[in-house]
């Protein structure tokens, strides 16, 4: 490791959070989980867990100092996603009390799975897609559905555009592995 590199290594039970790069990156990605870095210490929960629950962020720095940041999440829920390739199955109805938490919880839950083959971003098509193959899509008002979880989803591109992107925050993520794991639980 060079005298501009920095390494944050925590282990919670073996959990282990790691963030390696140059001082910036590092500096920066421990901000950005502070909050999630201080809960999990304070609860003395795993940020891993027990079902291969992993956030990475690594620093691909090459020749220049420019920083490019690769984001992944690992993550195996067999009784509610089936996941060959880049291809993903929600196999369970979605939870929530109207058609706009269901929503939500499909966007949520598809990006994760998605996030975890290696693919960030997914057409707000595809979403309307699977909302309806949930049963819970509402055309009036998708778009106002997805608009009012920006806590957790980021949208890109022109409303009703082909290219309109969805992509997960933070919050999102967290939100997604939540709800993952209180339906991988279930047996119905």
């Amino acid at each position: 490791m060079s005298s501009n590199e920095a390494k944050l290594h925590l282990s919670l039970k073996d959990g282990v959070f790691e963030i390696s790069g140059s001082e910036l990156f590092v500096s920066q990605q421990i901000e950005n989980f502070k909050d999630v870095i201080l809960a999990s210490l304070q609860k003395g929960s795993n940020i891993t867990g027990e079902t291969n629950e992993e956030i990475s962020y690594s620093d691909n720095a090459i020749g220049s100092q420019s920083e490019e940041q690769t984001k992944t999440i690992n993550i195996d829920y067999p009784k509610v996603l089936h996941i060959e390739d880049t291809d993903i199955k929600i196999i369970k109805k979605m939870p929530g009390s109207n058609k706009a938490q269901k929503s939500v919880n499909t966007a949520l839950v598809y990006l994760a799975a998605k996030k975890s083959v290696g693919v960030d971003g997914v057409s707000s098509q595809d979403i309307r897609e699977l909302c309806r193959d949930q049963g819970c899509l509402d055309t009036g008002n998708f778009a106002s559905h997805m608009k009012n979880a920006k806590e957790y989803i980021i949208i890109e591109g022109k409303k009703g555009s082909s290219t309109q992107m969805f992509k997960l925050t933070l919050p999102g993520t967290e939100k997604a592995l939540e709800l993952l794991k209180d339906l991988n639980g279930k047996t119905s």
